[in-house]
């Protein structure tokens, strides 16, 4: 009865109430399903392209104790939002760095909206509803590689890598392939554009071909966001099979 009575208050608001079973992966909700796949208390996450912590957040929010290597190119972020919310907290290691391919140093492009800075210089095609969006600055940025900084750590088994890097996914993904073909990656979170928001991001299926052909599978596709209509861009998260 009172579920009946939701559900009508819902729909009059054009909203949809729905379930979901703790002991169940939802393939819906990436929070209630993270903590049913990767179980440990105190997992290794690498988080690429933190952005002003909101990952960090989220992974706090799922596991107990985890020990979280994040990645921001944009140094103003780390120094001020990054530093103050994290700093103090020992399991929680900040870099004001880039990953990529190849080691090196790269411009970054900066926003009015910080979340969209990238090493790639953004797409004014119409399907983009940032197109026009002005580069306010730029930045020169130290990239490393994943297995260049892994080694240097001493990092083991790695069990979440999550890669939002506006478009350069896939150059971080290259920079990782000692770590892929070692199978110490058992996760990958990674952002997906269906829509060309920048020039030189990866299609879909060049992500996910590269994955596939390293042994991972995809489990489902996550936040997705839709641009009139269609899908415009969403995480997907792998495993290892």
């Amino acid at each position: 009865m009172l579920r009946c009575l939701i559900s009508q208050l819902l729909g009059r608001s054009n909203q949809v109430l729905q379930s979901y079973r703790k002991d169940r992966i939802s393939h819906v909700e990436l929070e209630l399903d993270l903590p049913l796949l990767l179980t440990k208390k105190n997992p290794l996450l690498i988080d690429v392209g933190a952005n002003a912590g909101q990952t960090i957040s989220m992974f706090k929010r799922v596991f107990d104790q985890p020990v979280i290597h994040a990645f921001e190119p944009n140094k103003t972020l780390v120094e001020t939002r990054l530093a103050k919310d994290y700093g103090h907290n020992k399991n929680i290691v900040l870099n004001a760095a880039g990953l990529g391919a190849e080691p090196g140093v790269l411009k970054l492009n900066h926003f009015e909206k910080d979340q969209m800075c990238s090493f790639l210089p953004l797409d004014n095609g119409q399907l983009n509803p940032y197109a026009g969006e002005a580069v306010v600055s730029s930045s020169e940025v130290p990239v490393w590689t994943l297995d260049q900084y892994a080694h240097k750590h001493s990092l083991g088994e790695i069990d979440l890598l999550k890669i939002d890097t506006q478009g350069y996914d896939l150059q971080v993904l290259l920079g990782a392939e000692g770590l892929l073909a070692a199978g110490r990656v058992n996760f990958i979170m990674l952002e997906i554009n269906f829509i060309p928001l920048y020039v030189g991001q990866p299609e879909f299926f060049e992500l996910d071909s590269f994955l596939s052909k390293r042994g991972y599978a995809l489990v489902d596709l996550y936040e997705k966001i839709w641009v009139e209509n269609r899908i415009g861009w969403c995480n997907g998260l792998y495993q290892k099979i």
